[in-house]
């Protein structure tokens, strides 16, 4: 490969826009060794946060074919922009790294493309950047995880605690209209009877396209297409005791062939919300305090939790969950999700709900959605519904075994 050749392609193609974030070149720009390992200096700015990072990522692994390595540079610059797009758009309120624009090593390693327009093809299939941008996410999660936990002097239970990072999609209220929202009306089957419970009209919370969701479903637990819907006693009195009374909620997935969905108000009397719009993006989370995942880190010291004289290791624990799931508190509020880990407001809801099926440990059921209270939807006393579900259940696409937890002030 031409060094110059090269820097002019990178200084051509770069500095690239999207949104809020702009991506450039940093001194000392690029580095091409002798064995054809090709680095560069790349800076991110964040103009609405006013924060800028600068990284050194690898384009180009030693010892590859100089020609073949240039057109995959060269699609790399072509392919920058919508590369950008995607990763800002999953990320959502997060930081972007630069290490995150970097392909990994294996597309170039394992590719049959040869040439800038085959390279360029490839860098525009979305299975293709959503799994580099899932490794590549997951990759600075678990680094993250490992400094704080250095920085804690817990570095013995780094790889326990990585091993239990969750990817969830947060859903924060904004005005781009789609077929994701909280609120307002499903689309059902024209004719489709509204669901009940015990002779009680439910109250519809969300309905979710998860086509537009897959992009941040990084480890496909979720149908591809299709839209999901989620429905809730909230109003009859009634307990959400399965034994006794069956669910509070109901899930209804409608597939992507359904015919003639038509938006279908509730009836008269039941309880409704307004359409608020959300829109998706990827949260890495590790499970809160009250929750049974940290159970089994027998070496883990959590004995010591008498406020008045904590273990040191607890404490440094503590210390670790506020920079990761920290308590949630109104200032945090709304905090809508799908997948990952619960925020409780009052008790632990994995337990709760593993009451449904006592064959299902607490640590098998996995939240499958997150409804919090706003303004002008309050859940109760400002609450949160909890819709979780069994891994396996998940797995198969049974959304007959979801079932909720409602906690309330």
């Amino acid at each position: 490969m031409n060094r110059e050749a090269l820097e002019t392609l990178l200084r051509a193609g770069l500095p690239v826009t999207y949104g809020h974030v702009r991506v450039e070149l940093a001194e000392p720009g690029l580095d091409l060794a002798s064995d054809g390992c090709l680095t560069v200096r790349l800076c991110l700015h964040n103009d609405r946060t006013g924060e800028c990072a600068e990284q050194t990522v690898q384009l180009v692994p030693a010892a590859q074919d100089p020609e073949r390595a240039h057109a995959y540079v060269q699609a790399w610059v072509l392919s920058l922009p919508s590369l950008l797009a995607g990763v800002v758009d999953r990320m959502g309120s997060r930081s972007v790294a630069p290490s995150m624009l970097e392909f990994p090593q294996s597309v170039l390693e394992q590719s049959q493309a040869r040439t800038t327009a085959q390279f360029v093809e490839q860098f525009a299939d979305p299975r293709t950047v959503r799994a580099w941008a899932a490794a590549a996410d997951a990759a600075n999660a678990a680094e993250w995880v490992r400094d704080v936990c250095r920085d804690l002097r817990l570095g013995r239970h780094a790889d326990a605690l990585v091993a239990l990072c969750r990817t969830g999609i947060e859903l924060t209220p904004g005005s781009a209209a789609g077929r994701s929202y909280l609120g307002g009306v499903p689309e059902l089957p024209s004719g489709a009877s509204w669901p009940h419970r015990r002779e009680h009209a439910m109250t519809f919370l969300a309905q979710i396209d998860l086509a537009e969701i897959s992009r941040c479903d990084d480890d496909r637990l979720l149908p591809p297409a299709g839209l999901l819907q989620i429905f809730a006693d909230l109003t009859s009195g009634t307990a959400w005791d399965d034994a006794a009374h069956g669910s509070g909620v109901l899930v209804v997935t409608q597939p992507p062939d359904t015919p003639e969905l038509v938006g279908t108000a509730p009836p008269a009397g039941a309880e409704s919300f307004p359409r608020r719009e959300v829109i998706p993006s990827v949260d890495l989370s590790l499970p809160p305090l009250d929750s049974p995942f940290y159970r089994d880190l027998t070496e883990l010291d959590l004995t010591g939790c008498d406020p008045t004289g904590p273990s040191a290791e607890y404490a440094a624990f503590i210390e670790f969950l506020d920079e990761f799931h920290p308590p949630l508190d109104d200032g945090d509020r709304p905090r809508h999700r799908l997948l990952g880990y619960a925020d409780p407001l009052q008790n632990d809801p994995w337990q709760q709900c593993a009451t449904a099926e006592p064959g299902v440990p607490p640590t098998q059921w996995q939240l499958l959605a997150q409804i919090d209270s706003e303004s002008d939807a309050l859940l109760g006393d400002n609450g949160t519904v909890y819709v979780f579900i069994p891994r396996d259940a998940l797995a198969s696409g049974d959304f007959s075994r979801a079932r909720g937890v409602w906690e309330t002030h």
